[in-house]
């Protein structure tokens, strides 16, 4: 979060449609605890935040630092008046509006608006916001609304092009994923399964990746091969926790908790059947 803050673009999306109740509460929990510290400071200070940009030239990056400083103190609902000004005044902010909108407001109605109303500006064109093209982003909203045929239609716009122009190693990861994840939920494995493979090359050892590969399998009746992706998912877990410390979600859109690769594996048969 930190990261995209600095680039004065944005932050992670926070949770995603396939997480259920016992998730929910996981993250609630989370961000209950995040709370509870002290607000750490956009940039410098307050202070400078609030004496600088009151005088600040009317721009669109100056309307949206402004936005992230009430961010970053988690006080959205001023937050959102800014990020409004901006998008009034400055087109080019529509995006970071509406990626604001479904992050931490999950208001996908007014994410939808401000992420159409960025897209429209240049309409032969899939607009990139932070680092993602605004095609993803709108996949992500219509699967958080329980669209998946519609999210597969933005994901294959945001991933298409990019994979026959420059080939799929330039693809991010996480956006196979999260395309994978709404053709698992149409029934659809060997389209997931094709989509995670091509995760599991770009990254080898993503515990979401194998994890969800496993799901794919387990789809497809090859249990055998599902055990192996769910204990190289659990192995993943438990080495990436070891490295850091502490395991934060590697990807907010596709969360992923250990309890969910223990029950994965508990559930497949016994008795491996390919």
């Amino acid at each position: 979060m930190i990261r995209l803050a600095l680039s004065l673009s944005f932050f992670p999306l926070l949770a995603s449609a396939q997480t259920d109740d016992s998730h929910f509460l996981q993250s609630c929990a989370s961000m209950l605890a995040a709370n509870r510290a002290a607000p750490t400071q956009f940039f410098f200070s307050t202070k400078r935040e609030q004496n600088r940009l009151d005088t600040a030239t009317a721009t669109g990056p100056n309307y949206r630092l402004r936005a992230l400083n009430y961010v970053w103190l988690r006080h959205y609902e001023q937050a959102a008046q800014w990020f409004e000004k901006a998008a009034e005044h400055f087109p080019k902010e529509h995006g970071a509006a509406g990626e604001f909108y479904f992050t931490f407001l999950r208001d996908t109605d007014r994410a939808l608006r401000h992420l159409n109303a960025f897209d429209a500006l240049t309409v032969n064109f899939d607009d990139h916001i932070n680092h993602n093209p605004v095609s993803y982003l709108r996949g992500l909203v219509y699967r958080d609304r329980g669209n998946h045929p519609k999210a597969i239609e933005q994901f294959c716009i945001a991933i298409d092009s990019l994979e026959k122009k420059h080939g799929a190693e330039w693809v991010n990861y996480r956006h196979y994923v999260s395309r994978a994840v709404s053709y698992l939920a149409t029934q659809q494995p060997g389209k997931a399964l094709l989509d995670l493979d091509k995760a599991a090359h770009n990254y080898p050892k993503s515990p979401l990746v194998q994890y969800q590969r496993g799901v794919a399998l387990r789809q497809l009746g090859r249990t055998a091969e599902a055990r192996t992706a769910l204990q190289d998912a659990s192995f993943f877990y438990k080495q990436n926790r070891a490295q850091r410390g502490s395991y934060p979600q590697e990807d907010d859109n596709n969360p992923l908790f250990e309890p969910d690769i223990d029950a994965a594996i508990d559930a497949l048969p016994a008795t491996n059947r390919n």
